[in-house]
């Protein structure tokens, strides 16, 4: 049996869904950029997001009354120069979201696959890492790597041509799991 280790990349900055309370719009999109704000030594860090149709500011917080030191210099230094892997890590952290009462859009967020699945019929073990928690169904990040529809998905596992532990539904990807595909296996 051959085994695979695929990497999950985020390709892009997710967006919020939050309707506007001034246009009522359904999704505020991230702005790659941190707010700072010094009054002494104590800091608030912000990531800002606008409306996408009427680009009224939402803040969420990063931290709030921080003293400097307490941040580390790499950490304070990406907030400045907005480094991407540290919105990133943000958005994706389940206590972040939770503070700020945000929910990501699923559904917007796009993924790159590093690693290759092996050819058609192979067995193989395939394990699936990202550097994020992934809400996202395993089953549609099966369905991704394998780049086919859900459906056919839920199939394949009926079939015992694909198995997972879990349901593929509701089981969620978190930044680990693994699944296995049967020798003579079929898109």
């Amino acid at each position: 049996m051959h085994t695979q280790t695929i990497s999950l990349q985020v390709t892009n900055l997710p967006r919020f869904v939050k309707p506007c309370p001034r246009c009522k719009h359904a999704y505020y999109e991230n702005s790659g950029s941190f707010r700072v704000n010094a009054n002494g030594k104590r800091l608030d860090i912000w990531l800002i997001c606008r409306c996408e149709h009427c680009k009224t500011i939402w803040n969420l917080s990063v931290c709030e009354r921080v003293d400097r030191t307490a941040i580390a210099a790499e950490c304070l230094s990406g907030y400045f120069a907005n480094d991407i892997s540290l919105i990133l890590r943000h958005v994706f952290d389940p206590m972040f979201l939770n503070r700020n009462r945000a929910v990501l859009d699923w559904e917007g967020i796009e993924l790159h696959a590093s690693g290759d699945i092996p050819p058609e019929g192979t067995a193989a073990q395939i394990f699936v890492t990202s550097m994020y928690l992934l809400a996202l169904p395993a089953g549609r990040v099966i369905a991704t790597l394998l780049d086919v529809s859900l459906s056919r998905i839920k199939r394949m596992h009926e079939q015992g041509a694909l198995m997972f532990s879990g349901d593929l539904r509701r089981t969620k990807a978190g930044d680990a799991f693994s699944f296995s595909l049967a020798d003579g296996w079929q898109r």
